[in-house]
């Protein structure tokens, strides 16, 4: 799991994760807030509604997953995606979205997404996917893995990885150490 080691040594119970909601609806982000902070775990630590509040969200809070609506009003969740990573590559970054269209959901994972989870899901399925890609593994609807082969599906849920760690190598800024 992803952990900001400036507080490894506090109370275990009380650590969590800290999390960013990026979509450019307000009732979105408040209602993803409250299904995820019902987690103990948990803390919904900023949200934003663009590019550029998702930046600032990043550089002043020590955030650990950035779950991010894949089509903002100027904006797509890949830009989104490849922005917080080149910032700082230790952030998780998960989509969350309307979009069932292959082509976004490559361009998620190429872009370094770790999970690209449908809106559409019932909430547990929501946390459970957040918990994967939290614990190091990618992750992908059911629904939308069954629209690519068993080799593209693969090929999809290891290239996230590997931009991240091409991205620590290039030697971008990190805004906390982690263990993993």
């Amino acid at each position: 799991m992803h952990v900001n080691k400036n507080i490894i040594n506090a109370n275990p119970e009380a650590r969590k994760i800290r999390i960013l909601v990026v979509d450019d609806y307000p009732i979105v982000r408040d209602g993803v807030a409250e299904l995820l902070n019902l987690e103990a775990d948990f803390i919904v630590a900023a949200s934003a509604g663009n590019i550029g509040e998702a930046v600032d969200a990043v550089k002043n809070q020590q955030i650990d997953l950035a779950l991010v609506d894949m089509l903002l009003k100027n904006e797509t969740g890949v830009e989104v995606t490849k922005k917080i990573i080149s910032i700082y590559p230790d952030i998780i970054v998960m989509i969350f979205s309307m979009s069932d269209d292959i082509k976004h959901i490559e361009q998620a994972f190429e872009a370094g997404a770790r999970g690209y989870i449908i809106k559409d899901e019932v909430s547990d399925k929501i946390i459970g996917a957040v918990r994967q890609v939290l614990g190091g593994k990618n992750y992908l609807s059911e629904m939308l893995a069954k629209k690519f082969s068993k080799h593209k599906l693969n090929e999809l849920l290891t290239s996230g990885y590997s931009v991240v760690k091409g991205a620590q190598a290039a030697g971008s800024k990190l805004p906390h150490q982690s263990c993993q």
